[in-house]
């Protein structure tokens, strides 16, 4: 079959395109790069608790990382990137900008087998295909850093407490890293404790071994995993070298096993609360002596429920009783939670306010918690016993309690219609409740008008005696009131016995009028005084104030401290004494401020402070001080705080005698510098 002649010229042309542009290609690698995505794998074989990285390099390729095609088979535990812009020279001698941009993706593998690395892809552009072998852990293998878990029981029970640890081999030094804590499906996670440290050798080699623990709680049954914790560390390239701050370090990822547990189901019981524990206990306490109880004064019991291998969260509300004859008022329950070598102890603490309303014996029923045994998967009964107290009569004393007794009118005793308030005699056939406690309807017996009246007495014993007559006292004449007044309050010490007795809040009232009169009279004189200095400044008057306010000011540069001169002084800095002791001189002489030691000199009297202040000036303005020197002077200047102020009690005779004595010594050593 022929062809012809027109489509043999139009395949010459399409090979000479295709031609050129592979020349256009191969000329010029840079451009044949763009827009290329290439992966690259750290390792193509690793055990199962390794990780692996991938190198992703995108050029020329604007876009994100798609990497959902690795999670079939990896868990990418790291991520990081990084960007790079170039300018290069293309053939044409045109620059040529290019975008590289590079990830890192530490990957875990999820089983052990052969696994083809899928291909990643940016903007729509893919990578190559990459293969990795997973092998399992060999035994015996000298490993650097690796991680195991344990778990105490892999059958628990719904909602009970499983002891995981979780344990770091390393036989060379981490940089840094962190360890994820466990997780899984319907798993309640709960830290114990610190981290603990031990030595441990292991297939030959010597281990550092850090140990973590955790309480976990499956809250459901059946069949629940625990997922691999994972180990992220940076350890240095060459384990031999010293390590440093910029020593080069690299990326290690270890993961422990899944661990799977077979969590059995709740047992059919009649226990409304759920509480599976190691170990339950309820137990009370009083804060007062309860053997002390009386009617109406309250008592504070402390009801505590612990156990162990719970959440506070599991804990049961502890069930408050009706406890007849006392009132109960409970607080809100406190919970809290700790841990112990068994793992978790949680607590509920709750205080009851108990007020007795009657007398005789009151019974505080029993309380009990009903739980599960983990250990040996028994329902158990933790019970609070039952307790009984003895309750006294109130020993409250009020004013309606304290009865009046009648006497007759030959004073011989008391009338047929006499009552007495207290605790009856022997021969009384009233009980204690059955004693009347009011004065109405009294049967007073008719007198004669024209006869002595009759005189009623009240006297209350508080010892618990029955109120007396003063005819059975044995006085032989009736008491008064003001007399039974007088000896009712001697019987009563510490209460308020009449009308006229001393009563705390008039002591009160009476002091805090007189703080009040008190602030009265201090506000009127600080006024005045304000007033009068007032006075002086608008009438004319500045002499006078100029007086106090220039005496104020002497004062207070009598009273300058040195305590600046004094610390220099003991630290041994003759510069710095110099200045500390211009400083204070212009706090001394305000008007006129020194300006140099010199001038210090000049205005204190003759005598050590003078001579020390010169030699100072001197030793500071030397052409050399040797060591010796300089601790003799430093000597001498430690006795200069205590010399200045017996200096300064004869000051110069005027400012204007002290400022020529100033000028003179400036003009004669040049502003204090000595002569050389």
């Amino acid at each position: 079959m022929g062809v012809k002649p027109g489509n043999t010229n139009l395949a010459l042309s399409a090979g000479r395109l295709i031609v050129l542009m592979l020349a256009l290609l191969l000329s010029h690698p840079l451009l044949a790069q763009q827009a290329s995505v290439r992966s690259e794998l750290s390792a193509s074989t690793i055990t199962r608790d390794e990780s692996v990285s991938l190198t992703v390099t995108a050029v020329g390729v604007e876009g994100e990382l798609d990497t959902s095609a690795l999670n079939k088979d990896f868990d990418i535990v790291g991520q990081s990137s990084s960007r790079q812009i170039r300018t290069v020279i293309n053939g044409s001698n045109q620059p040529v900008t290019m975008s590289i941009v590079t990830w890192t993706l530490e990957l875990l593998p999820r089983d052990v087998g052969v696994f083809t690395v899928p291909a990643v892809s940016v903007g729509g552009v893919s990578s190559q295909l990459q293969s990795l072998t997973v092998n399992e852990i060999p035994t015996g293998v000298r490993r650097d850093v690796f991680v195991e878990t344990s778990v105490d029981s892999r059958n628990p029970w719904v909602q009970s407490q499983v002891l995981m640890s979780v344990r770091v081999f390393q036989a060379i030094e981490i940089v840094d890293g962190g360890l994820s804590d466990p997780a899984g499906d319907q798993l309640q996670v709960q830290r114990i404790g610190k981290d603990s440290s031990s030595i441990e050798m292991r297939d030959g080699r010597e281990y550092r071994v850090t140990e973590r623990r955790f309480a976990l709680f499956p809250q459901k049954s059946g069949s629940v995993t625990i997922e691999p914790v994972v180990l992220s560390v940076s350890v240095p390239t060459n384990t031999t070298a010293t390590l440093g701050l910029f020593s080069p370090t690299r990326k290690l990822t270890r993961r422990s096993d899944p661990i799977t547990l077979d969590v059995q189901a709740r047992p059919s019981s009649g226990a409304a609360w759920w509480l599976p524990a190691s170990v339950v206990q309820i137990d009370s306490n009083w804060a007062d002596d309860a053997s002390k109880a009386v009617v109406d004064q309250p008592l504070t019991r402390t009801i505590t429920l612990r156990a162990g291998g719970v959440m506070d969260s599991q804990l049961p509300d502890i069930p408050i009783p009706a406890i007849e004859g006392v009132s109960l008022y409970a607080e809100e329950p406190v919970r809290a939670m700790g841990m112990n070598e068994r793992g978790l102890v949680a607590e509920q603490t709750i205080k009851w306010a108990l007020i007795p309303q009657r007398e005789g014996e009151l019974v505080l029923p029993e309380l009990s918690i009903e739980w599960f045994n983990t250990d040996t998967g028994e329902t158990e009964t933790a019970i609070l016993a039952e307790e009984r107290i003895q309750v006294g009569p109130s020993t409250a004393v009020t004013a309606s309690q304290a009865a009046p007794v009648v006497n007759t009118p030959d004073g011989n005793g008391p009338s047929a219609g006499n009552t007495e308030v207290g605790t009856p005699d022997a021969s009384d056939s009233l009980s204690a409740q059955e004693a009347p406690t009011t004065v109405a309807n009294l049967d007073v017996p008719d007198r004669d008008p024209s006869g002595p009246a009759p005189e009623t007495t009240v006297q209350a014993d508080v010892a618990g005696g029955a109120g007396r007559t003063a005819a059975e006292a044995g006085t032989g004449s009736p008491m008064t009131a003001s007399e039974s007044s007088a000896k009712g309050a001697a019987a009563l010490p510490g209460e308020l016995v009449g009308e006229h007795a001393f009563r705390p809040w008039r002591l009160a009232a009476l002091l805090l009028l007189g703080l009040w009169l008190l602030s009265l009279v201090l506000f009127w004189w600080w006024r005045r005084r304000l007033l009068d200095v007032y006075r002086l400044e608008s009438t004319g008057a500045p002499g006078q104030l100029s007086a106090i306010r220039q005496h104020a000011r002497k004062t207070y540069q009598k009273l300058a401290p040195l305590a600046e001169v004094e610390a220099c002084c003991k630290a041994d800095d003759p510069a710095a004494l110099g200045s500390a002791l211009i400083a204070w001189a212009g706090r001394q002489w305000p008007q006129q401020a020194p300006r140099t030691l010199t001038d210090i000199a000049l205005r204190l009297n003759e005598g050590p402070a003078r001579e020390s202040v010169q030699a100072l000036d001197a030793a500071l303005y030397s052409r050399g001080l040797s060591q010796q020197d300089r601790g003799e002077l430093m000597n001498r200047m430690r006795q200069l705080p205590a010399e200045l102020p017996a200096a300064m009690r004869g000051e110069q005779s005027g400012a204007a005698d002290a400022l020529g004595h100033s000028v003179a010594g400036g003009r004669r050593h040049g502003n204090g510098l000595p002569a050389l």
